[in-house]
């Protein structure tokens, strides 16, 4: 009976840990492929075959549909270009220098992934309908109150994701992916302290 009781302990520790750290480690490890520019990270492997398992397992687990090398690489931001958390009650200017792609889109996420939507706005943009300076760039202000230009709106408080999605880009591949730059993030504005 002893036997019996220690075995199943035993059982239990192992059961409980394994799924503590494998819960830890989704949550923490950022995945072989990690790539980290600024405030955007992406995880250039993630779709692919050669990806790692936590990285499998997390998109399993999201129910996230990612990008193949071949088609393009997603970047998520959560702190602007200064490290401090991206908050709803703020005004950000995304600008500078994309790899090049075919298209991109730019759209705002809450913590569990979901769109922020906004009433009568996209809860998207994309650089094909972008209003460009005379440098021919086109920089974008989110914001939860009306701004000039290209406006990505989002709604609400608290915290929030940026996702820069690139389809067709060279950065997804392991050459591209060395030298890449992406746009700063930056506050302009916030109607809150922190």
């Amino acid at each position: 009976m002893r036997f019996l009781f220690l075995a199943v302990v035993a059982l239990a520790i192992a059961i409980g840990g394994g799924a503590w750290s494998a819960s830890v480690m989704l949550e923490r490890f950022e995945g072989a492929g990690s790539l980290d520019v600024g405030p955007w990270q992406a995880d250039r492997l993630a779709g692919s075959p050669a990806a790692d398992p936590y990285s499998k397992a997390r998109l399993a687990r999201d129910g996230n549909l990612t990008l193949g090398l071949a088609e393009g690489m997603a970047f998520r931001a959560v702190v602007d270009s200064e490290r401090r958390a991206l908050r709803r009650e703020c005004t950000y200017r995304i600008a500078g220098t994309l790899p090049p792609a075919r298209v991109w889109t730019l759209s705002a996420f809450d913590g569990a992934g979901r769109p922020i939507l906004e009433r009568d706005r996209p809860s998207w943009l994309t650089s094909q309908n972008l209003m460009r300076d005379d440098e021919n760039e086109a920089p974008v202000l989110v914001s939860a109150r009306p701004q000039p230009g290209n406006w990505l709106a989002v709604s609400g408080t608290g915290g929030f994701v940026l996702a820069l999605t690139l389809y067709d880009t060279p950065a997804s591949t392991a050459g591209g992916a060395t030298d890449v730059s992406m746009p700063s993030i930056e506050r302009t504005g916030c109607a809150v302290d922190g």
